[in-house]
């Protein structure tokens, strides 16, 4: 099987397994057009000879990639795979973005173009700029206001996801908090796998896990999301409500590090 470069550490080749495994086990037989016989399974989810046939491609092969093994199947692999395994958009596209990814860490030293909080002041709604980590890097008064205070914050406390589960001020004023929670971390895990060995992303992923269950539920059940148009509805210090239809950028300025948000109300 030739194609080009795939997963080029063990650390990445494990998420790259884990992925296809938490796909696989979720998927039922009769979903995937398996005729079941009698006799109990032992495994959730389909298995592996079935994706394996499915795909088009050797139990061993298939084995061999859950397992992490360092090999290169091609897109065409990768897309029977996907297809077998009933993959969503999102799904997909995160899989080859650990099959293709060729960065293993995101920068420690970062430096921005400080003109970018004078174009966010000017927007008469909340908006922020955050990095991959999700680390809150520019912000207007309206995210102070509606979203949350993080000029109190000190930049290394000022992570989105990490305030969202360990902040209960932030987390009570959102009526939604259900769906947006489990968006959140979905968005945040495909970011997470892609840069699986990046020190600061694997403290942020440790504090959650410990301080919070409700992270810890939602993270278990491994769904992956790209960031798109999303909503939100906040309660204010007045107990009113506001809708928020969410839109994102990446790429900020030709940065791919950067991440634009734009809460803009729903009238």
């Amino acid at each position: 099987m030739k194609g080009s470069i795939l997963i080029q550490t063990s650390t990445q080749s494990k998420m790259f397994g884990q992925f296809l495994k938490s796909r696989r086990e979720r998927l039922q037989p009769e979903e995937a057009g398996i005729q079941m016989t009698s006799g109990r399974r032992r495994t959730p989810g389909l298995r592996r000879e079935e994706v394996a046939f499915l795909s088009h491609v050797s139990v061993t092969y298939y084995t061999w990639l859950e397992q992490g093994k360092d090999i290169h199947p091609s897109r065409e692999v990768l897309r029977n795979i996907s297809r077998a395994l009933q993959l969503n958009p999102d799904e997909q596209e995160h899989l080859f973005n650990l099959a293709y990814n060729e960065s293993f860490s995101l920068p420690i030293e970062k430096q921005y173009d400080n003109s970018l909080q004078a174009t966010i002041d000017r927007l008469p709604f909340p908006s922020f700029v955050t990095d991959q980590r999700s680390q809150v890097i520019f912000w207007n008064q309206e995210t102070e206001k509606m979203i949350f205070p993080f000029s109190f914050c000190v930049p290394e406390e000022r992570y989105f996801l990490q305030l969202l589960f360990l902040q209960p001020s932030f987390r009570e004023r959102i009526q939604n908090w259900s769906e947006f929670s489990t968006y959140s971390v979905a968005v945040w895990r495909g970011n997470y796998e892609r840069y699986p060995e990046d020190p600061i992303l694997n403290q942020l992923l440790l504090n959650l896990k410990q301080q919070s269950k409700l992270f810890q539920n939602l993270w278990d059940q491994h769904d992956i999301k790209q960031k798109k148009i999303s909503f939100i509805s906040i309660n204010d210090e007045q107990d009113r409500t506001h809708h928020f239809r969410i839109h994102s950028a990446s790429q900020v300025d030709g940065n791919e590090d950067l991440h634009w948000c734009m809460y803009v109300p729903v009238s």
